[in-house]
């Protein structure tokens, strides 16, 4: 094949895949599913160790490949092209490959069980759309045990690293293993860790003793959460809230009880306010609180991620 038809190949690859990418945003715009690249800069806020260890050249699984260290915003989660502005790049690495002449490894961080580009998305973009499998890479790896759905949105893989750093610091886990905390929007561990903290300071001027975190932790559980929930569940609360879990309401409950009690009367202690819902739910009359809460708890689709991270860089090779 001439350069002339390669080139020509090469443009039609190209807007196949602009095609592919158009459709898999409508698709995803109908069904709510979330086709966004995962930005690397949000998950490694999440890392206890920033430095990262070279591994070596491997053939890496394309399907394990799930974000980037920039351009998140440019191709979709399956590494389509948004922009036209690709074209020229994205072309002439798909000469390369058409043309049997190969390309240098790309350069991959891994985190868990999947992988991050931080060099190298025209030929991850390329390859994915030419049906390629495993792609050569430098790896840097970081050492987290935690475990990443490659089909996870952004959301699910930081309450991922969430639970996996609230169960390390309070042994919850070992302690309860059928303990049930889950949540389906990041950033509540960080309320049960509050409670805790504040209960063992509480505990302390009680029983004028140091009282151990893992106590703390034990007496938390079995004295205030555990009872809420149960409330929680024995009502059903959550009918009116499908899709969110025992664990949302709860911390809902605990991060809005001022309004809550301006707005139905004084409660003690969680427990109480569960119980005193429970009895609003079952009169009927809940359908106000049920619209606030849901929209404080959030919708199943995440704000833009450019406003949380900087613009990518123009400048990254492909």
């Amino acid at each position: 094949m001439n350069d002339v038809s390669m080139r020509a190949q090469a443009r039609q690859e190209f807007e196949e895949a602009r095609r592919r990418a158009r459709r898999d945003q409508v698709s995803a715009r109908l069904t709510g599913r979330d086709t966004r690249m995962v930005p690397f800069d949000l998950v490694r806020k999440q890392l206890r160790q920033q430095s990262a260890l070279y591994q070596g050249v491997a053939q890496v699984p394309l399907s394990q490949i799930v974000g980037s260290v920039g351009r998140y915003t440019e191709l979709t989660r399956h590494f389509l092209p948004l922009s036209d502005d690709m074209r020229e790049r994205w072309m002439r690495v798909t000469s390369l490959a058409m043309n049997q002449q190969g390309w240098p490894p790309i350069d991959l961080y891994k985190v868990g069980n999947v992988y991050f580009v931080k060099d190298g998305n025209h030929r991850v973009s390329a390859a994915q759309h030419l049906g390629f499998t495993t792609i050569e890479a430098h790896v840097w790896e970081y050492p987290e045990t935690v475990q990443i759905d490659p089909e996870s949105n952004l959301d699910e893989i930081l309450i991922r690293f969430g639970e996996q750093a609230f169960m390390e610091t309070t042994g919850l886990d070992q302690m309860f293993s059928d303990h049930g905390i889950r949540f389906t929007t990041a950033g509540r561990y960080t309320e049960l860790r509050a409670q805790i903290a504040d209960l063992q300071q509480k505990l302390a001027i009680i029983d004028e003793r140091d009282v151990p975190y893992a106590e703390a932790v034990a007496a938390w559980y079995e004295m205030i959460y555990l009872p809420t929930v149960q409330i929680i569940r024995d009502s059903n609360l959550l009918d009116a809230f499908l899709g969110r879990t025992e664990a949302d309401l709860f911390v809902w409950m605990s991060l809005m009880r001022q309004p809550l009690q301006e707005a139905y009367g004084d409660f003690d202690n969680l427990a109480d306010l569960a119980r005193l819902l429970a009895d609003k739910y079952r009169e009927g009359s809940l359908g106000k609180l049920t619209r606030q809460v849901k929209r404080l708890l959030g919708s199943n689709t995440l704000p833009p991620l450019e406003e949380e991270v900087a613009a990518p860089s123009k400048t990254e090779s492909s």
